[in-house]
């Protein structure tokens, strides 16, 4: 039988199909590669082919192309102001005032196109994309000062809750929140919306009160309520006073610290309505030094001292004894009283002599001698201590009927109409004068907006009780005393008002330059006027005036001090209506 060759080579083994695989995988893995390789050469060098950037389309195109389209075709949109609104408020302001810019070049980097090995990351970069954000950034300190306006009006200041004493009851008057500009959140805001709206919602944020309703109201029952619980006893030695709750209440109030409201006891107020029992038990309060003019001179009134209890010592017994609602008793000590400002304090002041002087005249009206008159009795024997700031507002308190004011002639919207306390520019504008001559600091005066001549030029002070005020501050190391009188003018005659003031010199003297003046302005056509209520009145020139005040020592002038003011102009004015009344009064 004839033999037959195995197709096997010798030696036995199979064919060699796993090395015909083998070569095929490798062959694959070597296709992949290249792909890979070349999908990573070309991702990173375009953007995805679906890429927006704050809908402007970029896709497929290399970042500096992509960056260039974009600076073009958001130039537009990047440059429309923006309207910010808040509340029922609204502001208008330009991007750049608001510190808004584009950054292109990090907005094309943030869509993508990056180089990377993360195959996930090449297969976005060839075939994804999509919609995607501008990077915005802003200057904080631009932003907030362009929302500045929009921030101050619609700032809501917080109300604290308040505790008062009323006729006799503790009332609380609740909390409210506040509101405020919340700066951080617009801006997020306004990087977020800029270039898709020009829009724009301000975030506001609440304030919170310091002091809560609920505080109030735990003050209320803490404090108040048992305060205002019956009498407190105080034993003075041998002898007792009894503090009623209606004086507690009179005394007491609470006022905001720290988160919270705080009691008060008014020592004084408590101390003058013990007074008169305190008189009953053998008591006395001493009195403090004053002054007082004999012979056109200043003496001093010495002081007394009393035999007693202390304002202080009263209202620290009260305080430590009212919120106890059982044995509401407590012990006061008693015994020699010093008076606060003593006879060796004023005499130490060096109220000696004139250190300026000045008089000015008026026509004596009837409104003129009663309000000058009054106004320089007030002003008369008012003592200014070294460092202290004199208010004329003050010293002469509210100008109505009830206190003894008339009305008279005042300047108001630039016509000359009647108003309560007419004429007491006259005693401002002579105290002022007298204190510029002593060398004292001026902290705030206004002369009139019209010239009268009877005020020297530029150097007056004109008052109102709400507006305007006349103060000087005692800026020397004496004391300064004001003398005030007039010469108790009759009607229809002359008057004068002089004042004068008494310390010591810190100057040789003081001057006044002779006044300049300048810029000249005439009065438009008079105003003919059928209103049934009119008052005629003549035409004045505007004109600005300058002046220094010249202080000298030694004979050498050491110190120059600048003043200025502007006049008005004042119309004429014709009323032509013969049933016209004037102005009317306001008391």
């Amino acid at each position: 039988m004839a033999e037959t060759k195995s197709a096997r080579p010798e030696g036995g083994g199979r064919p060699r199909r796993g090395l015909i695989l083998g070569g095929v995988a490798a062959g694959v893995v070597v296709l992949a590669g290249v792909a890979y390789g070349v999908g990573y050469a070309l991702s990173g060098n375009t953007l995805a082919p679906k890429t927006t950037i704050a809908g402007v389309d970029v896709g497929g195109l290399a970042p500096a192309e992509a960056e260039a389209k974009l600076t073009a075709e958001l130039a537009q949109r990047s440059s429309d102001p923006i309207t910010l609104t808040a509340a029922d408020q609204s502001t208008t302001r330009t991007p750049q005032e608001l510190g808004l810019a584009v950054d292109y070049a990090a907005s094309v980097r943030a869509a993508g196109g990056g180089k990377s090995f993360d195959p996930r990351v090449i297969w976005e970069n060839l075939t994804g994309g999509g919609e995607q954000s501008a990077v915005v950034g802003v200057d904080r300190a631009a932003a907030e000062s362009a929302l500045g306006d929009l921030s101050s009006a619609t700032h809501v200041d917080p109300a604290n809750a308040e505790l008062a004493i009323v006729e006799g009851t503790p009332t609380v008057t609740d909390a409210s929140a506040g509101r405020a500009l919340d700066l951080d959140a617009t801006i997020v805001t306004l990087q977020r919306d800029y270039l898709t709206s020009t829009q724009v919602e301000a975030a506001l944020r609440a304030v919170d009160p310091d002091v809560s309703t609920q505080e109030a109201n735990d003050a209320r029952t803490q404090v108040a309520d048992p305060a205002l619980s019956g009498p407190i006893t105080l034993s003075l030695g041998d002898k007792t006073l009894e503090v009623s709750a209606q004086t507690i209440g009179s005394a007491l109030t609470f006022e905001a610290a720290d988160g919270a409201l705080v009691p008060r006891l008014n020592s004084a107020t408590l101390l003058q309505a013990s007074e008169a029992r305190l008189t009953e038990l053998g008591m006395t309060e001493p009195k403090d030094a004053s002054f007082t003019f004999t012979d056109g001179r200043p003496t001093v009134v010495p002081s007394t001292d009393g035999n007693g209890v202390s304002a202080d010592s009263l209202a620290t017994a009260v305080s430590a004894t009212m919120t106890k609602t059982a044995d509401r008793v407590a012990s006061v000590e008693t015994g020699p009283l010093q008076a606060s400002f003593t006879t060796q304090d004023a005499e130490k002041l060096g109220i000696k002599e004139v250190t300026g002087e000045f008089t000015t005249s008026f026509p004596a009206t009837a409104y003129r001698v009663n309000n000058i008159g009054k106004s320089a009795g007030l002003v008369n024997g008012v003592l200014v201590k070294p460092g202290e700031t004199f208010s004329m507002n003050k010293v002469l308190g509210p100008r109505t009927l009830a206190l003894g004011w008339m009305a008279g002639g005042a300047i108001d919207g630039g016509k000359v109409v009647e108003r309560m306390g007419g004429g007491i520019s006259q005693t401002t504008t002579t105290t002022f004068n007298a204190i510029f001559f002593a060398g004292l600091e001026d902290v705030y005066h206004k002369p009139h907006s019209l010239y009268f001549s009877r005020y020297p030029m530029g150097r007056e002070a004109t008052l109102d009780y709400v507006s305007v005020d006349m103060k000087f501050k005692n800026n020397s190391q004496y004391g300064v005393l004001l003398q005030a009188y007039t010469n108790n003018p009759k009607v229809g005659g002359q008057g004068t008002v002089t004042v004068k003031v008494w310390s010591t010199k810190t100057y040789d003297e003081v001057k006044a330059s002779d006044p300049v003046q300048s810029e000249f302005r005439s009065p438009g056509a008079a105003i003919q006027s059928d209103a049934a209520v009119c008052s005629p009145q003549s035409s004045m020139q505007g004109f600005r005036v300058d002046y220094n005040r010249l202080f000298y020592q030694g004979g050498q002038l050491v110190k120059t001090e600048p003043f200025t003011w502007t006049y008005n102009t004042l119309q004429a004015v014709t009323c032509t209506n013969p049933a016209a009344r004037a102005d009317r009064i306001e008391r």
